[in-house]
């Protein structure tokens, strides 16, 4: 079956576009009550839910992840890069249940919106099988079965899915030579591999102990982190070089550094991740606008979540401008 065009697929996502919430409206449920909050969502008839309660919240936002994977897949003209997106949700899902194997759980969360069905990633860490999976990470998830079989130690499941999931994008990436794609998935492994390095010196790890957890290299080098670890800040700044997010990665330390809150690095990659698909949101005949709308529902979903969630626990609103992340248009 031939692929979607671009005139088409950008056609498409600009009247769905229309449906997303905007940063007005985000801001007016950020600032009622949930009563408030829940009658936008339900004028809205967010999540296919008009009659939803605060309780619903989480299937209004997954059934909403589902249609818009859906809808990418249906759409997109390039699926090969629209993929790495919808992969990241298997990734988390296959987290959750091999971690349910080892501890012998049953009935797990499964977030909607990925390549796989429940079914089938089931079925893969039952039978210990990945061979559906692309290759770096069928490669990685079978490197971990092994050690897994040796020491059942439930940290190595998201260290090792990480370390697939990446390699895999950067080999899809720099074999597409798409620029965005190559920018978007290199900033994102040095921002991880720079939280990292902090997370882990933070807890007083040893030196060796970082390479064990550190994903593929793209601008900055693991090779660079490591020599970093026990010297001075200026020995990182130099280490974050070569990034095509160098100047971000900055921004976020400085910030971080001011406030002694890690979170705010991880705002600082969220966002300028964004700005990369923001700022060419109406290049027409590109992928940028079906990339776009799905970090945009994504994005969007996670406001909704977080909002709700304090809301409802009776949380300081002031936590929802903390946490909150810059939202697409």
């Amino acid at each position: 079956m031939p692929q979607p065009s671009y005139a088409y697929a950008c056609a498409r996502i600009s009247a769905l576009e229309k449906s997303l919430f905007g940063k007005e409206t985000v801001r007016r449920m950020a600032e009622g009550s949930l009563e408030d909050v829940m009658r936008q969502l339900t004028d809205a008839k967010y999540g296919s839910l008009p009659d939803g309660t605060s309780e619903d919240v989480e299937r209004m936002t997954e059934t909403v992840r589902r249609q818009t994977a859906e809808t990418i897949k249906e759409l997109s003209p390039k699926p090969e890069l629209t993929d790495l997106f919808l992969l990241a949700t298997d990734v988390q899902n296959l987290k959750v249940l091999i971690k349910a194997r080892l501890m012998g759980i049953s009935g797990t969360v499964f977030l909607e919106g990925g390549l796989f069905t429940r079914e089938q990633l089931s079925a893969m860490v039952a039978q210990m099988n990945y061979e559906a999976l692309p290759a770096e990470l069928a490669l990685s998830l079978n490197a971990l079965e092994a050690k897994l079989r040796i020491q059942p130690i439930p940290q190595m499941v998201s260290i090792l899915l990480d370390y697939g999931y990446r390699a895999h994008c950067l080999e899809v990436v720099n074999r597409s030579k798409e620029p965005f794609a190559i920018q978007y998935f290199s900033a994102l492994c040095d921002f991880d591999n720079v939280i990292t390095f902090l997370r882990m010196r933070a807890m007083g790890a040893q030196k060796e102990d970082l390479k064990d957890v550190l994903l593929p290299s793209a601008g900055v080098r693991r090779e660079a982190l490591v020599e970093a670890y026990e010297l001075s800040a200026e020995s990182l700044t130099k280490a974050l070089s070569g990034s095509v997010a160098k100047q971000a990665l900055l921004e976020g330390l400085s910030g971080m550094l001011a406030t002694g809150n890690i979170a705010v690095l991880e705002k600082s990659r969220d966002d300028y991740l964004l700005s990369l698909v923001n700022d060419r949101r109406h290049d027409v005949m590109t992928i940028f606008p079906v990339i776009g709308y799905y970090l945009a529902r994504d994005r969007e979903a996670k406001a909704v979540r977080l909002i709700v969630t304090v809301k409802r626990n009776g949380l300081d609103d002031a936590v929802i401008p903390e946490r909150l992340r810059e939202l697409y248009g």
